[in-house]
């Protein structure tokens, strides 16, 4: 996977120890400030989202973007390509850093424009400032928030963040983290049997508790959609096609959880949400770029899976 040491790339990493897969932090993972949340608003193209199909934490201020209705607001530009050294910018060819003359071929090169002390690694999404030639997040949570507070006139009058719920949302948000939005990756990385076996436990520990919770309620507080169902979303639309497999976690599949499947193809349908979400791309670059596991970049048959198939999840509350 490779990192940035004093703002030089390098291929070795920083992410296994023991033989167990640790997601390392970013520095650039605070609080976005309330002037950046009001400048997207009345400055249009100042701030842009640099994120990549394959990946789910990516995916998730994509997802919120759409939802608000925000697209004429922050530019997307989604990185692709060749991994030779972390996250190609524009498939191998050079790319025009928005509001520079200067070229890059490489996701960390921006970093290193932003900071060239950077030490981490380069990933997505990241929520670029154009003026300031500086990062301003690369944590998908904290850009999903951000972008739920911005108001203009034509975004949608809600907000993914219900007051009521904050507290609720964020202890359940960190055991379906902890359990299966990193727990798939900690079994997809790991590098010993004892490893392994802890994280693929807690992935299906972790669903079938999201199964009997799905059972009575529509989504995971009630009928209304929230930045929580979202976040899981991007977990569960990936869990057939990669971590299945590629992953090895390989217990059981997502259509067998009547109620998970049904409420992931219910968020599927909701309006502007088919068009954000690309299936072949997400297996495509998951399994060539994504852990060891696939030495040779076969890329398999996606399985026959309905995202259109009706949900019946209406009556739930």
């Amino acid at each position: 996977m490779g990192m940035l040491h004093k703002g030089q790339w390098t291929d070795k990493d920083d992410i296994i120890h023991g033989g167990a897969y640790i997601r390392p932090e970013s520095k650039y993972n605070g609080e976005i400030p309330t002037d950046v949340i009001d400048n997207i608003a009345t400055s249009p193209g100042r701030y842009w989202l640099i994120g990549s199909n394959s990946c789910q934490w990516s995916q998730r201020p994509m997802l919120m973007r759409h939802l608000k209705k925000l697209d004429k607001h922050i530019p997307l530009h989604i990185a692709h390509g060749p991994r030779l050294e972390g996250y190609a910018i524009n498939g191998g060819s050079e790319w025009k850093i928005p509001g520079s003359n200067q070229t890059i071929h490489h996701l960390h090169q921006l970093y290193t424009l932003s900071d060239h002390t950077y030490t981490g690694r380069s990933t997505v999404p990241v929520l670029w400032d154009c003026q300031t030639q500086q990062i301003i997040s690369n944590e998908s949570s904290q850009i999903m928030l951000a972008l739920d507070k911005v108001e203009t006139e034509g975004q949608r009058r809600l907000t993914y963040y219900p007051s009521a719920l904050i507290e609720e949302m964020l202890a359940t948000e960190s055991w379906i983290y902890n359990g299966l939005s990193n727990g798939v990756y900690k079994a997809g990385f790991a590098q010993s049997q004892h490893a392994y076996n802890q994280a693929v436990e807690l992935v299906f520990d972790t669903l079938d508790r999201l199964e009997l919770i799905l059972t009575k309620k529509r989504f995971l507080f009630g009928n209304n959609q929230t930045a929580s169902d979202w976040k899981l979303f991007t977990t569960l639309i990936r869990f057939d096609l990669v971590y299945y497999t590629l992953h090895r976690c390989t217990k059981k599949r997502l259509i067998d959880y009547p109620n998970l499947w049904a409420y992931t193809r219910d968020l599927y349908q909701t309006q502007l949400i088919e068009s954000a979400v690309n299936f072949p791309t997400i297996v495509a670059a998951s399994f060539q770029n994504d852990t060891s596991n696939n030495p040779f970049n076969i890329i398999p048959v996606m399985p026959d899976l309905d995202w259109k198939e009706p949900h019946g999840r209406d009556d739930l509350r």
